[in-house]
C-alpha cells in the first residue's frame, strides 16, 4: 500500500513540473517576439499559462511544509529551509517585482498598432530578464538541494 508520505512526495513533484517547469519557459517566450503580433500572441498565451505556476506553486509549498511538519527534523537541515527561504525569494523576484513591472507595460502593448514593438516593453523586458534568470537559477538550486540533501 501507498504510504501517506510516499503521496505527500508524488505532489511534490509533479507540482514542481507543472509549476517550476513553466516558469522556465517564460524568459525564453518573452524574447522570442519578433513584432508586435508575435508579442501580443506570446502575451495572450502566457496569460493563460500563468495558473500552471501558481497553481503549482500553492501545491509545492503546501506538499513540502506537510512533509516537513512530517519529519519535523526537516526543519534543521539546510536543504530543507534553504529552499523554503530560495523559494520565497523567486516568489518575491518573480511576483512582486517582475511581474508587476510587465503589468504596468502589457496594456501598451495590447493597444499598440502596426508590428514595432513599443519602447516602453522593450525597456521593461531588459530589466525583468536578468530578474527571471536569477529565479531560474535559484529554481535549479532548489531543485538540487531537494534532490541531493547535501547539508
Amino acid at each position: 500500500m501507498v504510504s501517506v508520505y510516499s503521496l505527500l512526495v508524488l505532489v511534490h513533484v509533479l507540482s514542481a513540473i507543472i509549476g517550476i517547469g513553466a516558469t522556465f519557459l517564460f524568459p525564453v517566450l518573452t524574447t522570442s517576439a519578433k513584432n508586435l503580433t508575435q508579442l501580443k500572441y506570446t502575451l495572450t498565451l502566457m496569460k493563460k499559462a500563468e495558473n500552471y505556476p501558481k497553481v503549482g506553486g500553492i501545491f509545492l509549498i503546501l506538499s513540502g511544509l506537510i512533509m516537513g511538519f512530517l519529519n519535523p527534523t526537516y526543519f534543521t537541515k539546510i536543504w530543507f529551509t534553504g529552499s523554503l527561504v530560495l523559494y520565497v525569494v523567486v516568489e518575491i523576484l518573480i511576483y512582486a517585482i517582475a511581474n508587476r513591472k510587465m503589468m504596468k507595460v502589457i496594456p501598451v502593448v495590447m493597444a499598440a498598432n502596426g508590428e514595432e514593438i513599443p519602447n516602453e516593453y522593450k525597456v521593461v523586458e531588459k530589466t525583468t530578464q536578468p530578474i527571471h534568470m536569477i529565479a531560474s537559477l535559484i529554481g535549479i538550486i532548489i531543485i538540487v538541494l531537494m534532490v541531493l540533501k547535501p547539508f
